[in-house]
């Protein structure tokens, strides 16, 4: 039986949408090519995430791909926190599971400064009885140490649980463990994930 529902946050109770961002920046195309492909694209993404390295230790890696559009590609990491907004239904979708008496927590790959920047935000935190966020634990999904870290901090028995998550990867790591998952691709795909498990909203 289910008794755990573990989310992520990134595109399953928030859009992270960084080319909308970019694009609302307006900038000439050669610019917003060289952006997207050092900064949001650049393998280095996942290590903001880690949080072993300050922001200005990875600005400096990052830029040396392109030094002539340093001073650009900081100021556009410098308000990239806006790309991601929480969905509308995610608040109350995470409430009426949490009122239903299910444990609910957060393992999210999230880098320091921008989820410190929108935790605010999040009104969904508000029902979730505990969080493992990548940068705090120097682990990001899909590396076992991060799940390792969610299931043994908060005594959760893998098959009395369901991941939602957008990535197979993430999702495939999470089943090594024995725990149920779900990809998420819309807010239907999470009603349809429920459903499976005798769950309703």
């Amino acid at each position: 039986m289910i008794h755990t529902l573990i989310f992520d946050i990134g595109n399953v109770l928030a859009d992270f949408n960084w080319r909308g961002y970019l694009d609302s920046r307006k900038l000439p195309r050669e610019e917003h090519e060289v952006v997207e492909r050092v900064l949001f694209m650049s393998p280095m993404w996942k290590e903001v995430d880690r949080g072993s390295l300050s922001d200005e230790e990875l600005l400096e890696i990052i830029c040396r791909e392109a030094p002539a559009y340093g001073e650009l590609i900081r100021k556009i990491y410098g308000g990239a926190g806006v790309a991601v907004q929480e969905y509308p239904y995610a608040p109350g979708l995470l409430k009426k599971l949490k009122e239903q008496g299910y444990k609910i927590y957060i393992l999210s790959n999230y880098g320091k400064t921008f989820f410190e920047e929108r935790k605010p935000y999040f009104r969904f935190l508000d029902y979730a009885d505990g969080q493992v966020i990548s940068y705090q634990e120097k682990f990001v999904k899909p590396e076992p140490e991060i799940y390792e870290t969610l299931l043994s901090r908060y005594g959760i028995s893998p098959e009395e649980a369901v991941f939602f998550d957008d990535l197979p990867a993430n999702l495939e790591a999470a089943e090594k463990f024995g725990i149920h998952t779900v990809q998420v691709t819309g807010y239907e795909s999470i009603k349809e994930g429920l459903s499976r498990f005798g769950i309703r909203i």
